[in-house]
């Protein structure tokens, strides 16, 4: 079968054009006949990369720039296309970085790869930077240079001027005067140092003795440095065991002896009591001196005449009271608690001084921390508590609030009997 020239012509035409087409694709660096995926990346700005330009990977070039646009938002960012080689996977949250690939600022894309496992698929964003040009690197290594060079010009010129100050007629006299000063300094050194010479000279016998002695003293503390030790260790014992007395108790006791004392001085001096009338009503004096008279009357006749008595058996005036431990004072808001311990210092509530005996209450008054134990209206259980503290704290004690108040152990007692 015979082609006319014309159908052979055409298909050389074809085949010309399709030549062509490749062969400017491939000088472009898109071989048509490769697979290729495609990635966008978005810039705030590009600094001179253009289409066609390498995108590279540790190197070795993988594909080129596609196509560089604008962002549809009017953003005013630019979104560049890559075509990369698909046999090249791209690591999720790697950086399409912009680069200078030579000393004549030529753009490229350098492709930081991430250690993630999964990879971008074509089409996909990838996350871009741009590298500081070579005029921002000048600018940064030059910058400290200037700094140093400004400070060190600043230096110059104070340097200067103070030379001028000191180069005047006032400054040369000041100088000149400073001098002389500085001469007589050196002469008086020199009168100390004569000075002390000859009393090195004359004393010296003297300081010969200092000087032995303080070797005796010496050997002396060498020789006993272990009774020293002792006197030491003894010393930080006694204190030791001075800072671990209570000292916040005592001086509470103490503060409540003396208001007693002064209560008992006011009802003393007071006529409204028995003792205060004895102190101070003479008639009542009289009367009891009377009485006492007429009971001496009495028992003398008593002795010498018993018979007339027989019938009286014996004579009680006194009186008893007695604690019901079984009693309830919650209805006068009276609470009962065991004080355990007073510090200066706060004691943490998880203490093992503590433990075995429940919730430990904290009381702060007086600049001192008091620690109670238990709450209730009963003595038969506060009694329980105590007995319990006890085993911890010797010195244990019971306490009486009313309405919040601590009031004195007796008083709370009263309205148990």
């Amino acid at each position: 079968m015979k082609y006319s020239k014309y159908v052979k012509l055409g298909f050389l035409i074809v085949v010309s054009l399709a030549i062509l087409f490749w062969g400017l694709n491939y000088l472009k660096g898109n071989d048509v006949f490769k697979r290729n995926n495609y990635y966008y990346v978005v810039y705030d700005r590009i600094d001179g990369l253009l289409e066609s330009n390498k995108v590279t990977m540790n190197g070795y070039q993988i594909g080129q720039v596609k196509s560089i646009t604008f962002d549809p938002s009017k953003s005013g960012n630019l979104i560049v296309t890559l075509m990369v080689d698909a046999s090249f996977q791209i690591p999720v949250n790697s950086v399409a970085q912009i680069i200078s690939s030579d000393i004549m600022g030529t753009r490229s894309i350098k492709m930081g790869l991430s250690n993630e496992s999964t990879y971008y698929k074509s089409n996909d964003t990838i996350q871009g930077a741009i590298e500081s040009d070579l005029k921002e690197q000048v600018s940064l290594q030059v910058l400290p240079i200037k700094n140093k060079a400004e400070q060190l010009l600043s230096t110059i010129d104070s340097a200067i001027t103070v030379l001028t100050v000191i180069l005047n007629e006032d400054a040369q006299e000041n100088l000149s005067e400073s001098f002389k000063n500085i001469n007589k300094t050196i002469e008086n050194a020199e009168k100390i140092t004569g000075d002390l010479a000859e009393v090195m000279s004359t004393e010296k016998a003297s300081i010969k003795q200092i000087v032995a002695n303080i070797e005796v003293l010496t050997n002396f503390l060498n020789s006993n440095t272990n009774e020293l030790e002792k006197i030491l260790k003894n010393l930080s014992s006694f204190s030791d065991t001075l800072s671990q007395l209570q000292v916040s108790p005592i001086l509470a006791n103490i503060s409540m002896a003396s208001n007693q004392l002064l209560n008992i001085m006011e009802k003393l001096n007071s006529d409204e009591n028995t003792v205060g009338l004895l102190l101070n009503d003479d008639k009542l004096y009289l009367e009891i001196t009377a009485l006492s008279q007429n009971l001496s009357s009495l028992l003398k006749d008593v002795q010498e005449n018993p018979k007339r008595y027989v019938q009286f058996s014996a004579m009680d005036f006194g009186k008893e009271y007695y604690i019901n431990t079984s009693g309830d004072v919650s209805s006068k808001n009276i609470i009962f608690k065991v004080h355990l311990i007073s510090s200066e210092t706060k004691i943490p509530s998880n203490s093992n001084m503590f433990d075995g005996l429940g919730k430990v209450e904290e009381y702060y008054a007086n600049e001192a921390y008091t620690y109670l134990l238990g709450n209730t209206s009963s003595y038969s259980e506060i009694n329980e508590i105590l007995q319990l503290a006890k085993t911890k704290f010797p010195e244990a004690v019971i306490v009486a609030f009313k309405n919040g108040q601590l009031i004195k152990l007796e008083k709370a007692l009263k309205t148990l009997r």
